[in-house]
């Protein structure tokens, strides 16, 4: 860019024109995954459960559940998509039929590394379903972070 007569590199840097240039927008991607996960370790009050995720990312994932109550559960988990990590937290109500465990609520992006260091969501749907003898989990993920 060329300097006009009588101005500094100083004044250019403090142009109010540039400094009201907007920023970037983030990147919204529509996330849409399927995990299957079984216990690790001997269940209790929590269950740590591993296992993989397919659709949006299709990558690893690690999930904490703690039952709070009989009709509430909360969890920390971890997925591992290539390029970095997320991490979260989020809590469903629980019911129980049956052998199996049916669970829905919502989870929120704390944290990421890599090319999700910058990661962003709240209110992400989750719901499936956990077999309360094998402890197997399914989980549907859906809705819309920002990277």
């Amino acid at each position: 860019r060329a300097v006009a007569a009588g101005t500094t590199a100083g004044t250019i840097a403090r142009d109010p024109v540039a400094a009201r240039a907007p920023a970037a927008a983030a990147r919204e991607v529509d996330l849409r995954e399927t995990g299957y996960l079984n216990a690790v370790g001997e269940p209790g009050d929590t269950i740590d459960e591993q296992g993989r995720a397919s659709g949006t990312y299709s990558c690893s994932i690690s999930v904490h559940l703690t039952i709070v109550a009989a009709e509430n559960v909360t969890a920390a988990f971890t997925v591992k998509p290539k390029g970095g990590s997320v991490t979260g937290r989020g809590s469903a109500r629980f019911v129980q039929r049956g052998a199996d465990g049916y669970f829905g609520g919502t989870i929120a992006i704390t944290g990421g590394t890599g090319g999700f260091a910058h990661a962003s969501g709240a209110n992400i749907g989750i719901s499936g379903v956990i077999d309360r003898e094998t402890f197997a989990l399914t989980v549907h993920v859906h809705g819309t972070i920002g990277l």
